[in-house]
């Protein structure tokens, strides 16, 4: 019922675990397409040690995780394609829960569940909502305030793969561009239950995220994610008024995490070359930084300091009364 994808580069010390978290299923009826994205490192030969009938290896060249992903879908033998990168985890019941997505939203493209994440030989927290639950979503607006799900807990029909391809070549951020592809094509749903582990410090992509935008030229909306400029080619054929007002949303909310991001880091040029770029008014709080920009860099890396102690004396305070 399930092809489960994982794109294999390099990680010979985390493949293991992730591999043995997918054979640990309590859902029984999956294959396994591992596919070795040209690995120096050991980690094919990790790959060939493991004796289960459901694992199958594709080799390829050095591509990337999105060219290698593509490769896994089409060697891909089932209706429904979940994806797992090669140094996070699955609990045991994450296949299950999105085979009850899938039956509950047959009409839907793409599915996920919740997440937590961890410090790689960590304790994991849950970050998305916790709980049960499972329904159709408001893709962008969910996107906009909090993911509902990661790749590694995502899954998409062999219908909307057919439909809209793969997933495209960005250096990052390739994985938000292809949902938010098959989200302006197909429903989507997702559970509230958290079934995937998302594993920080491991030397992925999300580890050099800080850095992405330095030595590039922001000119345009578009040069900011990949996904972003997606939504502004698509804008105009967009029907739909709440799908319309969600990608506003979730196009708003990658201006702030591109601004706030490149503040706290001290990269007051990226800071700068977002001002032009807006494509709505920005909040009071973004135009704070949009100033304390164009100040002296010593007195600019001050005052951002300093409102980082405030916000986080405040999220403290909120969580303090919570409890």
């Amino acid at each position: 019922m399930f092809s489960v994808v994982i794109p294999v580069w390099n990680k010979r010390h985390t493949i293991e675990a992730t591999i043995a978290s997918v054979l640990a299923q309590d859902f029984r009826d999956f294959e396994l397409v591992a596919v070795d994205d040209g690995s120096t490192d050991g980690s094919r030969a990790i790959l060939e040690a493991i004796s289960d009938p459901r694992l199958r290896i594709v080799t390829r060249g050095h591509e990337g995780a999105g060219a290698a992903r593509n490769a896994g879908m089409a060697a891909s033998r089932h209706e429904w394609i979940a994806f797992l990168d090669a140094d996070d985890l699955w609990l045991a019941g994450h296949l299950a829960e999105l085979d009850r997505i899938r039956r509950l939203h047959p009409e839907a493209g793409l599915i996920g569940t919740a997440f937590a994440t961890r410090r790689l030989n960590g304790r994991h927290r849950a970050i998305a909502a916790g709980g049960e639950g499972i329904g159709a979503i408001a893709f962008f607006e969910r996107m906009a305030r909090r993911p509902p799900f990661c790749t590694s807990s995502s899954a998409i029909s062999k219908r909307a793969w057919r439909s809209v391809g793969g997933f495209g070549s960005f250096p990052s951020g390739q994985d938000t561009e292809y949902f938010c592809r098959i989200a302006l094509a197909w429903p989507v749903a997702a559970s509230r239950r958290a079934t995937a582990i998302y594993q920080l410090g491991t030397g992925g992509i999300s580890d050099s995220m800080k850095s992405r935008w330095y030595g590039r030229e922001l000119r345009h909306a578009r040069d900011l994610f990949p996904a972003v400029a997606l939504l502004i080619d698509r804008y105009p054929a967009i029907g739909c008024a709440n799908t319309r007002r969600g990608v506003d949303l979730f196009v708003d909310a990658q201006f702030r995490a591109c601004l706030r991001a490149s503040a706290r880091i001290g990269d007051f040029a990226t800071v700068r070359a977002l001002r032009p770029l807006f494509l709505r008014p920005p909040r009071w709080k973004d135009r704070l930084l949009l100033s304390a920009a164009a100040l002296p860099r010593p007195l600019a890396r001050l005052l951002v300091g300093a409102a980082t102690l405030v916000n986080a004396a405040r999220r403290r305070a909120e969580r303090a009364l919570r409890l």
